[in-house]
């Protein structure tokens, strides 16, 4: 295998990698949380961590809510989380 096509595989591969890792928590989504009137005070909003890391995350560190906005993530075919999509969140008020 010459440099070229190695180089070519393992970019791709990587950008592979890459794009299958879920977004991680940000400030800028707590901040459209809250403008769309949720009751999101910290991270631990979709988060199990009051401080998640962008390097370690892993889809464990998700509560309930953080896995509901994944799988919609996935099921829009979205690039990003959208805050927006809190609001059909199932569950009582209480829980949006």
């Amino acid at each position: 295998m010459n440099r070229t096509t190695l180089l070519a595989a393992v970019s791709a591969a990587l950008v592979g990698a890459l794009s299958a890792v879920p977004a991680a928590a940000s400030p800028q989504l707590l901040t459209e949380a809250k403008k769309e009137g949720m009751p999101a005070q910290n991270r631990q909003y979709c988060h199990v961590s009051k401080l998640p890391k962008k390097d370690s995350f892993k889809p464990d560190d998700l509560n309930e809510r953080g896995k509901w906005l994944t799988a919609e993530k996935d099921k829009q075919k979205a690039k990003d989380v959208k805050a927006d999509w809190l609001k059909g969140y199932p569950g009582g008020k209480e829980q949006k």
